[in-house]
């Protein structure tokens, strides 16, 4: 996940590296990790995010949003502070 951290989305890149449909890996992600694909890489894209929200202040949000994999900042700021409660800004003032 971490090499393909930009990629769209799991699905495409494992069936072909692993040999298993989308749907299977998603079904193998519910039962063991209790979360979809798409859940399971949002959180690690919103935890990266917050490794480069701290680490480097003066990195823009949507450069931050382009390096986690989000195509759009709005998307990006939306799921941040669905999971966190604050918006990227907020989170790196109060860091």
């Amino acid at each position: 996940i971490r090499e393909r951290l930009r990629s769209r989305g799991l699905g495409d890149v494992y069936k072909r590296q692993v040999f298993i449909t989308p749907q299977y890996l998603s079904r193998l992600f519910g039962r063991f990790l209790g979360c979809s694909a798409y859940e399971y890489l949002t959180v690690y894209r919103i935890n990266k995010a917050k490794e480069f929200l701290l680490t480097f202040p003066r990195m823009s949000v949507q450069d931050i949003a382009q390096r986690v994999g989000f195509t759009d900042a709005s998307h990006f700021i939306a799921s941040f502070k669905k999971m966190t409660g604050l918006t990227p800004l907020e989170f790196r003032k109060l860091n």
